[in-house]
């Protein structure tokens, strides 16, 4: 580096020079940290660290000569994150929603227990009184007669009413009924007993059948202190003959309970009777099944660590984009 601009450079540091036609001589070279020839030519002395030699040259860039010509100010580079990192954070966030969507209450109803008669007889009993799949309780979950098991039947086949779409077994059994007279009020008692109560906007119904001379009334009941006592929410008429699928709502009052029952009452028995005055099959509740308090905190746990742990990388994501 020859010409004005360069004795100007070296002029605002105390050092003058001179230019000769072969080379360029430093009065003042050993400022400059150089060495020199027999000739007074400035030489460099030689290099016996290279990893000290790049910290000078680096010094000097950021803090001598280069630096001062270009007025003490360097750009800063502006850096952005890379894909790989903009795809974990996308990936952590798609993972939060998701998690979050999965513990959020659902609006549609979901089948909370459902009685087919399928299966193995409960002990003192001619058909299976448990709650089946693919309903929430689909085991030890028993319904409750208060119904002389000798006033009791399989009948073959079951009643194609209100049977769920998806019910894995062959619609094979129901319950016959006879001495309506005899057994009147018939009880079915449905226990729907959870630890912190997460059923809300219910409905039970039900499919029966009448031959003649049997129930005429269903009375629909519901219990939040375990069957102690009940309150009753609807009445509905049994026609006289044919099918029929009784429904009805249950009350706000029984969301949240943890020692919910609810009762179907069959009243108004007219015979006593060996033969079959009703069938019934395919009792259903259904409602919203709202998670746990506990599922739900340990959900927001679980995204909060999420969270946590990538807190680094988040921050310096947004870092970055404002740089």
């Amino acid at each position: 580096m020859t010409g004005p601009n360069f004795e100007c450079l070296l002029a605002c540091h105390g050092w003058r020079a001179r230019t000769d036609p072969g080379y360029q001589r430093i009065v003042n070279s050993r400022e400059l940290g150089l060495g020199s020839d027999v000739s007074g030519h400035a030489v460099s002395p030689p290099k016996k660290n290279p990893k000290k030699s790049l910290a000078m040259l680096t010094g000097i860039v950021t803090r001598g000569v280069i630096l001062r010509a270009l007025g003490g100010y360097m750009r800063k580079l502006k850096r952005f994150p890379s894909r790989t990192l903009r795809f974990r954070l996308l990936l952590i966030l798609s993972g939060a929603l998701v998690l979050l969507a999965v513990l959020t209450p659902r609006a549609n109803a979901d089948l909370i227990a459902y009685y087919n008669f399928e299966g193995p007889d409960t002990p003192g009993f001619p058909v299976n009184l448990d709650s089946h799949p693919p309903a929430f309780f689909s085991s030890d979950n028993t319904l409750t007669l208060t119904f002389n098991p000798n006033s009791l039947e399989e009948v073959n086949p079951g009643l194609p009413e209100n049977r769920w779409p998806t019910d894995p077994d062959p619609n094979l059994t129901a319950l016959g009924l006879s001495r309506s007279g005899a057994n009147s009020p018939a009880h079915f008692d449905i226990p729907l007993f959870s630890s912190q109560g997460f059923f809300q906007d219910m409905t039970v119904s039900f499919a029966i059948n009448a031959l003649g001379n049997g129930f005429t009334i269903a009375n629909f009941y519901f219990s939040t202190d375990g069957g102690g006592s009940f309150m009753l929410f609807s009445t509905q008429k049994i026609p006289e003959a044919g099918t029929v699928v009784l429904s009805a709502a249950v009350p706000t009052a029984a969301n949240n309970a943890p020692n919910l029952v609810l009762r179907i009452e069959l009243t108004g028995g007219q015979s006593n009777g060996t033969n079959v005055q009703n069938i019934v099959d395919n009792i259903r509740v259904e409602g919203t099944i709202v998670p746990e308090p506990a599922t739900v905190a340990g959900g927001l746990l679980g995204v909060l660590g999420l969270c946590w742990f990538q807190r680094k990388r988040l921050i310096r994501s947004v870092r970055l984009r404002r740089t």
